[in-house]
């Protein structure tokens, strides 16, 4: 925010301005006819004055969304949340992290933030440590679209809870298929390559984790695939499907580094220079070293929020032409 500051007048305009007034003053109240050419005179050469404009008070600050595509990574402990700023101003949630409390990190960062609405939520699948988090957000935050599979997590009641919370708030709930590109705003494109649109129930993790909605971001000339948990059997069936379209600077590693996620034949087609894992304490052994192993194989430069902290990858909206000087 800029403030501007007008320089204050002379000690001696200022009491020009005085004097002139009080004769105005004088000449209306003995004679109005008189007072009017009198005021038209003082406008045309009294000095001007202007007051120096008072600072904008230190609460008055308002976050404003960068220019561009960033995608933060954050540090949620063991789960997934990806906060998005899209280059239209819109925003979007994928996942919320295995915190729903007002003190966890996802609700730190949004009021960090200043958030008070998002446009698009995403819940990638119906485990706990992806849709926790999202019961604060549909809480407390106001949400625009609400993008979910039609998997029914047999073993748990909380995805119930949520769907229900977004039904009774009237939120527009939307069940992509693979194919569908979804309207993010102009100047990108965000195309579904994984989802599970037909209703199923499974108590199997594998299952479940393999009906993750997997989105493609592309802006300019940078994309991002991101992938919830995918692992190698819908790994194979994406590259069988889309091969070469896979490709993507950046990763969003699938089962937060599960050996049974980041296969090679996925990471031939993918060919990210950035891996993202999304990762806490844990009793899994995530992220495991084969999957290290084959990403760092692949030439991607592996990030962790366990040992990095919250990451960010930007796609920087491009330069404005310069003005034209005037002829």
């Amino acid at each position: 925010m800029h403030h501007v500051t007008r320089p204050p007048q002379t000690p001696a305009a200022f009491k020009a301005l005085i004097s002139a007034l009080f004769l105005f003053l004088s000449i209306f109240h003995f004679a109005p006819k008189a007072g009017a050419q009198a005021f038209s005179q003082l406008m045309a050469v009294s000095p001007a004055i202007d007051l120096p404009y008072a600072p904008a008070p230190a609460h008055a600050t308002v976050y404003t969304a960068a220019p561009g595509l960033n995608v933060y990574f954050l540090n949620v402990g063991q789960g997934d949340a990806i906060y998005i700023e899209l280059p239209g101003g819109q925003t979007a949630l994928i996942d919320g992290g295995p915190s729903g409390s007002a003190s966890g990190p996802l609700a730190q960062f949004l009021a960090e933030k200043k958030v008070s609405n998002i446009d698009h939520v995403v819940l990638t699948h119906p485990h706990s440590d992806h849709y926790n988090g999202l019961q604060y957000v549909f809480s407390n935050i106001q949400v625009g679209h609400f993008y979910d599979t039609r998997m029914e997590n047999k073993n748990a009641t909380g995805d119930n809870t949520l769907r229900s919370l977004a039904g009774s708030l009237k939120v527009p709930t939307f069940y992509p298929a693979a194919g569908d590109h979804l309207n993010w705003g102009e100047g990108l494109d965000v195309k579904v390559f994984n989802a599970c649109p037909e209703a199923a129930e499974s108590s199997n993790s594998n299952a479940i984790n393999n009906c993750s909605i997997t989105l493609k971001i592309t802006y300019q000339n940078s994309s991002i695939l991101l992938t919830g948990d995918t692992q190698n059997d819908a790994e194979a069936r994406l590259v069988q499907r889309y091969g070469a379209e896979l490709k993507a600077d950046a990763l969003k590693v699938g089962h937060h580094g599960s050996k049974y996620s980041s296969t090679d034949i996925f990471l031939n087609a993918v060919r990210p220079a950035r891996a993202y894992i999304e990762v806490g304490q844990n009793n899994y052994g995530h992220p495991t070293q084969a999957a290290l192993d084959r990403l760092l194989r692949s030439g991607a430069k592996v990030f962790r929020t366990d040992l990095d902290g919250m990451q960010q990858f930007t796609a920087e909206a491009p330069s404005l032409p310069a003005a034209l000087p005037a002829e």
